[in-house]
């Protein structure tokens, strides 16, 4: 929710990218599919000061700015649809998941952490999506949003680099896990409850 606010900053500085890029919008998504493939796979490989940590971060950040370029490009070539954003939605769970499951597999991670952040998170995109389905309207509301969480996943890891003491016995991704699972259940819940007001009209 709070990286969301800065989306038109981004499109902006984006847009001169999007007219000259040389892959269509399907042809991005799919790039940024294989990117989030290489940072589960860096996270899954990650120990505390590991090298890989900075990969997986830099994979994310790659991640981000393709998933943000596709709409850009698609909206400049007309070529938005709703095929598009079906696929553009798909692969953005897709991706959550294998982000997240390297994560949960990593030796930096508890295992229960770490599948709790993703059930967390994928609990947090359905009532998103369901919102639509019910009549509702897409509902960005609650915190720990895509954009959000991408952003974490960039910093973090770049953190844990530098600073590779465990907190209170567990490593700093491990409570991003911890958050994740938490914030993001809660906001699912938020979004049932304004969609269920929102059908009680």
């Amino acid at each position: 929710m709070v990286a969301d606010n800065f989306r038109e900053i981004g499109t902006r500085l984006l847009t001169p990218l999007a007219r000259n890029f040389p892959l269509d919008p399907m042809g991005i998504s799919l790039l940024s599919l294989a990117t989030a493939i290489g940072a589960g796979y860096c996270f899954s490989q990650a120990e505390a000061g590991s090298v890989w940590l900075l990969f997986a971060a830099g994979l994310v950040f790659l991640t981000a700015l393709l998933d943000a370029l596709d709409g850009i490009v698609a909206r400049i070539r007309d070529l938005a649809s709703k095929r598009g954003d079906l696929v553009d939605h798909t692969l953005d769970r897709v991706a959550d998941v294998i982000i997240l499951g390297g994560i949960a597999l990593g030796p930096l991670v508890n295992e229960r952490a770490g599948f709790a952040a993703l059930l967390g998170v994928l609990l947090l995109s359905y009532m998103g999506t369901q919102a639509q389905a019910v009549g509702a309207g897409r509902v960005y509301s609650g915190l720990l949003g895509r954009a959000d969480r991408l952003v974490l996943l960039m910093a973090v890891p770049v953190i844990q680099f530098f600073f590779v003491a465990p907190i209170e016995g567990e490593y700093l991704i491990t409570w991003m896990a911890y958050t994740f699972a938490i914030v993001c259940s809660g906001s699912a819940l938020l979004r049932f409850w304004l969609i269920w007001k929102f059908l009680e009209k």
